[in-house]
């Protein structure tokens, strides 16, 4: 897999993700599933109930949660790219920059998540 279908593909989850999330957003409050029980009476089932903070807190979090692992296999390819290069100077070379963005992407996300997490927790935004 080349990096070009790599970026396309981080890029189209990516946008879905946000898709996703603005659909989530746009239908805050309390969302439910419907079970129907041996009756035959179908009885909701909360999935999401809270206020609208809780609801981009999580969003927010399983956001950076599916980029870490995004990165943790780009990472992941990256290595196998390297090892797998056999001497071929390009391959290794695109092996060892894919290994390097992975690691700052994992940095830069555990930063963001650390920073999210501490504004609102006990810093500034919280209580």
């Amino acid at each position: 897999m080349g990096m070009k279908k790599v970026t396309q593909l981080v890029r189209s989850a990516g946008e879905k993700l946000a898709l996703a999330g603005l659909a989530v957003a746009s239908t805050a409050g309390t969302a439910f599933a419907q079970v129907q029980t041996d009756s035959g009476n179908i009885n909701p089932i909360p999935i999401f109930s809270g206020d609208f903070d809780n609801l981009i807190n999580t969003i927010i979090n399983i956001t950076l949660l599916i980029a870490g692992v995004l990165a943790v296999f780009y990472l992941i390819w990256g290595g196998i790219s390297y090892v797998t290069a056999g001497g071929d100077a390009e391959k290794a070379s695109k092996g060892r920059v894919a290994i390097t963005n992975a690691i700052i992407g994992i940095a830069i996300i555990a930063a963001s998540f650390a920073i999210y997490n501490y504004l609102i927790g006990p810093g500034l935004l919280g209580g």
